[in-house]
């Protein structure tokens, strides 16, 4: 092949990338071993907490109370306090509408040091998306990350479900939300990425990484069942699915 061909056929490959939006560097994700059928062990042999799911690997969300008596306003007396923690500013409240509901509503709520509600956000408001489901939240840096995901297949929502969202908590309003089906159940929020997965009976399931300044998909792995538990040990992610079988990746810098 002569070097204008090999010239043609370079441009060729490239064009195609970036039509399929693919970046050309390497993905940050590489599969350092794949642990099949591990079982309930999983934990004890990898030395992995289970704390990012206190409830149990196989709730489809997070629930997970670090503060209680958090001060209810008129928008989220009668609704339950699904999650809970201390901030540096000092704390947070998810409240979701009572599971009798037919549509579900969301409340994050902002407490002071001295416990006083401070700001309330409506998430379903701030998205424009109701009747899904948030799985998990997570605060960083005057930032709010969190999932509005299909609590059941995604056909039955024209797969128009399991968006991540990131907001501002100055301006109140959504920084970047990522395509469809790409979060659902837990979120982890590490150094300059976000570790979340997106699964369901019969779909595809993937693991991904994103750029957490844009929501960008650094990295997306397949997985043969859905992911039910996610955690970051020593630079390396551990991924359980829902056959119990454990995927181990290494994160490149």
């Amino acid at each position: 092949m002569n070097r204008y061909s090999v010239f043609k056929s370079f441009v060729f490959t490239l064009l195609l990338v970036v039509c399929a939006g693919t970046p050309l560097s390497a993905q940050k994700l590489t599969l350092v071993k794949k642990h099949p059928a591990v079982g309930d062990q999983w934990a004890s042999r990898f030395g992995l907490t289970g704390l990012n799911k206190p409830e149990g690997a196989y709730y489809r969300l997070r629930e997970e109370v670090r503060v209680s008596n958090l001060i209810r306003s008129s928008a989220t007396e009668g609704m339950q306090l699904i999650i809970s923690e201390k901030t540096a500013f000092g704390s947070f409240g998810l409240f979701r509408s009572p599971m009798s509901e037919d549509l579900m509503n969301f409340t994050l709520a902002l407490y002071n040091k001295d416990a006083k509600l401070v700001k309330e956000f409506d998430l379903c408001k701030v998205t424009g998306v109701y009747g899904l489901e948030v799985q998990d939240i997570r605060y960083e840096a005057g930032r709010f990350y969190f999932n509005m995901a299909c609590p059941t297949y995604s056909d039955d929502y024209r797969g128009k479900c399991s968006r991540l969202y990131c907001l501002d908590v100055k301006t109140g309003s959504i920084v970047w939300s990522t395509d469809y089906l790409v979060s659902n159940d837990i979120i982890l929020v590490e150094d300059d990425y976000i570790v979340c997965s997106y699964g369901f009976t019969g779909e595809r399931d993937f693991v991904y990484l994103l750029d957490k300044k844009t929501g960008a998909v650094t990295s997306r792995m397949p997985l043969d069942r859905k992911a039910e538990y996610v955690e970051l040990k020593d630079g390396h992610l551990y991924v359980v699915d829902a056959a119990q079988s454990v995927y181990e990746y290494k994160i490149a810098n």
